[in-house]
């Protein structure tokens, strides 16, 4: 159920050429993953993942970035 607000909102989009509703489509999920996000990294229960991720990747093992060649997306020079 949508409050009034967002209805008025999505009845005006309605309006808007097939392009411009892809646009604001992709906007309003991007939104929507950003705010997933920021309540998952607000919530306190997960500062200790984090911390224990932290914490692992301080420890290692180091590597190097892997190269276009390792990944197998460099051109053939022949």
């Amino acid at each position: 159920m949508l409050n009034e607000k967002l209805q008025a909102a999505i009845n005006e989009a309605a309006t808007l050429s097939p392009e411009a509703q892809e646009e604001l489509a992709a906007q309003i999920a991007s939104w929507l993953a950003d705010a997933r996000w920021d309540a998952l990294l607000e919530d306190p229960r997960g500062d200790a993942f984090v911390a224990e991720l932290f914490e692992q990747a301080q420890k290692g093992p180091f590597r190097p970035f892997p190269t276009p060649a390792d990944m197998g997306d460099e051109e053939e020079t022949e």
